[in-house]
């Protein structure tokens, strides 16, 4: 039987039922995760209109600010780095580190600093129609005054 599933396709984002582990205070993602970011490249053979995705990191507020957004930087591109590897064309992958900018739960407790600790493949640029040229890019969100 296939394996389970750990990644599922949404109209924004290639979205992972598990996280990817890095080593403590590294950029080296374990191989527990390499499942799961070969099926992460799986979804980009079956999709080939999917053109553009943000590898983003993110992390909890441990540790300073400036810390942080390298530390995810680094481990967003080491997750772009691997996916190439994995079959995944490097021109449909960028990387971005947020830090703890964009938290998802609280940082007080340490299941909410858990689920801050994550990385997310947001769809950035799809194309449409056979001749793949069309590009839609998603809209920037403006805030409503």
């Amino acid at each position: 039987p296939p394996a389970p599933t750990k990644v599922k396709l949404t109209e924004k984002k290639i979205e992972i039922l598990e996280m990817v582990f890095f080593e403590f205070d590294k950029a080296v993602i374990m191989s527990e995760s390499f499942d799961l970011l070969n099926q992460v490249a799986g979804v980009f053979k079956e999709h080939p209109e999917i053109t553009r995705v943000e590898v983003q990191g993110h992390t909890d507020n441990k540790g300073g600010r400036t810390y942080n957004m390298k530390l995810s930087q680094a481990r967003s591109e080491a997750v772009m780095l691997y996916l190439p590897n994995a079959g995944v064309e490097p021109d449909r992958l960028e990387a971005h580190g947020y830090g703890y900018t964009k938290p998802i739960a609280t940082n007080k407790t340490e299941e909410g600093r858990a689920k801050n600790r994550r990385v997310e493949f947001v769809i950035k640029g799809k194309s449409r129609g056979p001749d793949g040229k069309t590009v839609i890019e998603t809209p920037v969100e403006v805030p409503v005054e």
